[in-house]
């Protein structure tokens, strides 16, 4: 009876829409995915699974008369991310092989074993071509794998159990394509989507195929076209210890270039993701809950242009940004929200629903909930084409699940702000499917205004960047213009901590601090910035098959707190003094503290603030990259979007006599000599690690057993019990793996663990200034506060020695010097070695666990990034200019140039030696990184393909190749079947 009258109600709501059927001039390509009923869910492709849907999904085309054709007919395959080329030709889509259940595999989160790959149907005459074929490019230092099969090779291969998927086309000028692809066989950092998706660019034909984001190590979805030539994309936005729910939305360049954030990911537990851009220029972007809703929520629109003189983002405190208009409850109307690091500009487009984790709203018919919007996709005339659903779209009852999703195609007229279902233009909606992904067979002209999007320099690298990069170069410059001009303090926090948060408490959500928004360790002032931290950062090969695979389920054989590996490039102090010792000073009138480095180009990256004891006073917690000859030093200071920048060019860091430090040689580390004085030690190695084995134990073994022991058991901490427990002895578990407060005095609060950042009572996760362990062996309290500032337990661990009437939530724990731990630190160490701990917990306390495991050398100290290798001569495609010479750049960010595996080859004669021999021996190196083939004469000038291939490996054992397909003329490329 229930069933029947949900039904009734949702054909009168849709016959309410169909008397405002939309009138369009054009086909439409759609998906049109299978729908069991009222009663029964569905599965989307969506951030938490974008490898899953239900099979059976075709891809059709709608007529403007209604009627409709199959193009593509699925029963246990299913297509997906249609896209119309520019010309309105071709439909790109994604294709999966096969979605039934039997062909899923249950252990990796139902990916199917056959993957998908990207087609491509021509409208007119229905041929289809395929575009990619699975393609497998594993790190190949970092297991046995065979390349030709990732599902299911012999035993003695390291496997992903699961096919390759290359999904989301996005045509770009001048014949190419991006999408993304995990054919590098990664595994996210975090558990909530799967698996790592990467960006990747290519010609339409396959050809010149490039990793353009190397950073994306988390995941990328959705690569979107901008009319101005740029990608946005929707980015995992979980590093460090951030939410592992968080995606925001990004901009880059086709070539990897100038990524930034167009919507950031400051909305906990939100993300953002399905995106498109409209005929008047603005960026509309849908704001949703993960997995519990399918992919849908509420719209939103920004301008993509913000006044000169404008910052781009509000403030971080959510109070001080605009107010969002959305509906959660049909009693309260229309609820704003707030959000920290608003876009400039950025309304609801949906009011009348929300983003969140419940069921959507009742509508003024105090019946039906008004549903939830997704997929968003430009149309003619300003309008957009969306996907919406009635009833509440949401998996858990809060309040109903039912009816379950009805998706349909609609219209926005206008891009006009829907505040009833009844603003919608019905296109369609067949109650026996989904309706999906709508796309207006239109060319872009008809929408944008010209005929495809402006074409974008592609990887310039000629040495104009900057006079430390030369043309050709491996590398990059990163740098800022100011550490003073920051946005790093949360936007959430309490009054108690100074609007920091609290040191352990028992309420949940009481500070942003480290968890979606802000990274300060503590209260400082900016006076306490001594030096910037560079760290590189490594994806994780998904090693969970076959031999040598990791334990307990995770791809990896090391732990520490971002279960990722960070590495120190080098620290480099920032203040500046003039001739008279006075602080040189930049045009806001604050110390100078610009910088400039060089690094590895496409090596992942990320920054740490610190004081003159190396200590972290603020961390960065996203990804970053510089490609090849690209300078990066517009940021305009910490995290700071919302304040104008300082522009780089008026800083110290860019005069002629400023000494740019190349990382790619030394590490410079920050130390402290006897007399407190800063100094600068120079390591002659590509990076640091600090490790609990190599760097820790030693520590507590020499100094700290002798009264941490099980007989003695100081401050109830024994730290002489090595006992494994999965794989993790017992002296690291009391230090960096107690929150559940196992070993030791207790915590005060009421719940009896240890919570927010704290890994134990000893360390809370990458911030030594803020752990009890640093402050016993320095001797000081070092976290911005005095004793007397927070409430403390007389006897450890006992609530019922608070002071009267204190609150166990505002507690912190105090430093009191004794005989063993006396003012001004433990003698007996060096101070090389409590600045060791320091860094070793700023980095997320890494341990290397491959010994204990039988995987000797795939833990911690894996290389698990590929070398840089970049060919700027020939270029891909156009070469204008006579090609007489053949550059190309090698480096590597970790374990260096295997230089014997260098092989360079051609399909044409090159000084006389036949295609497809070998070239290396011909190589020169004319600068750092840089290798280069003089040709006795120039190529002759035709519209002959030719490419040029190089491969080199790491001395990990893991490869990179290129293949540049190029021509000596502006090549009229047609395609075999026949079409331009």
């Amino acid at each position: 009876m229930k069933k029947s009258v949900v039904v009734w109600s949702l054909l009168v709501l849709l016959q309410g829409l169909q008397e405002l059927k939309a009138q369009v001039d054009y086909d439409i390509v759609y998906v049109r995915q299978v729908r069991f009923g009222d009663m029964v869910n569905t599965t989307w492709p969506e951030i938490f699974h974008p490898g899953r849907m239900d099979a059976g999904a075709d891809l059709m085309l709608l007529h403007p008369d209604g009627s409709e054709e199959i193009l593509v007919d699925c029963e246990t395959c299913g297509v997906t991310d249609p896209v119309v080329s520019f010309d309105a030709q071709w439909v790109y889509y994604s294709y999966f092989y096969d979605l039934s259940q039997g062909s899923l595999n249950t252990q990796r989160g139902d990916l199917p074993h056959q993957g998908a790959d990207i087609y491509r149907i021509h409208l007119n005459s229905r041929v289809i071509e395929q575009l990619t074929f699975g393609e497998f490019t594993p790190n190949t230092g970092a297991g046995h794998w065979d390349e030709s099969n990732p599902l299911n090779p012999s035993s003695e291969f390291n496997r992903l159990g699961y096919g390759i998927l290359n999904l989301g086309p996005m045509p770009l000028p001048g014949g190419r394509l991006a999408f993304t692809s995990n054919r590098n066989g990664f595994v996210p950092t975090k558990g909530f989507t799967n698996p790592t998706m990467q960006l990747y660019v290519m010609d339409v034909d396959g050809s010149n195929v490039e990793a353009i984001a190397p950073m994306t190590i988390g995941s990328a979805l959705h690569p979107t076209v901008l009319n101005d030539g740029r990608l946005m994309f929707s980015s995992y936005e979980a590093q460090g210890i951030r939410d592992r729910r968080l995606w925001g939305i990004w901009t880059i360049e086709p070539d990897g270039r100038k990524w930034e954030p167009l919507v950031s990911a400051m909305t906990s537990p939100n993300a953002f993701h399905f995106m498109t851009q409209n005929s008047a220029g603005e960026v509309i972007v849908e704001q949703y809950y993960n997995l519990n809703n399918n992919g849908f929520g509420a719209l939103f629109n920004l301008p993509l242009d913000v006044p000169q003189g404008q910052a781009k983002f509000g403030s971080p405190f959510p109070n001080l940004n605009p107010q969002i208009d959305q509906t959660v409850s049909q009693n309260i109307g229309v609820q704003p929200f707030q959000m920290p690091f608003t876009p400039w500009g950025y309304e609801a487009l949906t009011p009348m629903t929300h983003p969140g984790d419940s069921a959507a709203p009742v509508g003024n018919n105090n019946v039906d909930r008004v549903g939830k919007f997704t997929q968003p996709s430009a149309a003619p005339d300003n309008d957009l084409l969306v996907v919406w659903t009635p009833g509440p779209a949401n998996d858990l009852n809060r309040p109903t699940t039912i009816p379950y999703y009805d998706g349909g195609l609609y219209v926005i007229n206008d891009s006009a702000q829907v505040w009833q279902p009844e603003d919608l233009l019905l296109l369609k909606n067949d109650p026996d499917y989904n309706e999906a992904w709508p796309r207006a067979v239109v060319t872009w002209q008809a929408i944008h205004g010209n005929p495809e999007p402006a074409t974008r320099d592609w990887l310039p690298n000629d040495g104009t960047e900057h006079p430390a990069l030369e043309a050709g170069t491996p590398y990059g410059l990163v740098g800022t213009s100011s550490l003073y001009k920051r946005d790093t303090f949360p936007g959430r926090g309490r009054a108690e901590f100074d609007g920091l948060d609290p040191f352990n408490t028992s309420q949940n959500r009481t500070s942003s601090n480290w968890d979606w928004q802000g990274a300060d360790a503590g209260k400082y002032q900016d006076s306490d910035i001594w030096a910037i931290r560079i760290l590189a950062m490594e994806p994780n090969t998904d090693r969970r098959y076959g031999p040598n695979a990791a334990h307990y389920g995770t791809a990896t054989d090391y732990y520490n707190f971002a279960n990722e590996r960070l590495r120190i490039m080098g620290e480099i102090p920032v203040r500046k003094s003039n001739p008279d010792s006075s602080p040189v000073m930049d045009n806001d009138g604050n110390p100078d503290t610009s910088f400039l480095v060089k690094i590895p180009a496409d090596t992942p990256f990320t920054f740490q603030t610190i004081d003159r004891k190396g200590m972290v006073l603020n961390m960065s917690q996203t990804w970053h990259q510089v490609r090849p000859g690209e300078m990066r030093a517009d940021c305009g200071g910490c995290h700071a979007h919302s304040q104008q920048s300082l522009d780089f060019a008026t800083t110290a860091a860019n005069l002629p006599n400023y000494s740019i430090q190349d990382l790619s040689t030394v590490t410079p580390m920050v130390t402290l000599n006897e007399s407190g004085e800063n100094e600068v030690e120079n390591v002659p190695q590509n990076m640091v690690d600090v490790e609990f084995f190599q760097d820790i134990r030693p520590v507590l073994q020499n100094h700290c057993i002798s009264c941490h022991n099980d007989s003695q058991l100081a401050g109830q901490l024994d730290l002489s019990d090595l006992t494994l427990v999965e794989d993790l002895p017992g002296d690291y578990r009391r230090l960096a793996k107690d929150e559940s407060a196992e070993f030791g005095h207790p915590p005060v609060i009421q719940n009896g663990v240890w919570r927010q950042t704290n890994a134990s009572r000893y360390v809370r996760k990458f911030q030594s200034r803020r752990s009890l362990l640093v402050w016993k062996i320095f001797g000081e309290r070092l976290d911005g506060w005095d004793n007397a500032d927070h409430p403390t337990a007389s006897v450890p661990g006992d609530a019922n020695t608070l002071p009267n009437g204190a609150n166990p939530d505002q507690a912190d724990l105090d430093f009191i010097a004794s005989t063993a731990h006396p003012a001004g630190g433990m003698t007996a160490l060096s101070m090389a070695e409590k600045m060791a701990v320091a860094r070793w917990i700023d980095l997320g306390a890494p341990i290397d666990l491959s010994v204990i495991r039988g995987n000797p050398g795939l833990g911690w100290f894996l290389d698990d990034l590929k070398p840089t290798l970049t060919i700027s001569s020939p270029r891909l495609n156009d070469n204008p200019e006579p090609i007489n010479q053949i550059i190309l750049g090698i480096a590597d960010a970790n374990s260096g140039i295997d230089f014997s595996s260098l092989s360079i080859t051609a399909d044409f004669i090159v000084n006389g030696r036949p295609a497809d021999t070998e070239l290396s021996d011909l190589a020169s190196q004319t600068s750092a990184g840089v290798y280069q083939i003089n040709l006795d004469q120039a190529l002759p000038a035709d519209q002959t393909e030719r490419h040029l291939r190089a491969e080199v490996a790491d001395n990990q054992g893991n490869i990179k190749r290129v293949d540049v397909r190029f021509y000596t003329t502006n090549p009229d490329i047609i395609f075999s079947d026949g079409f331009d």
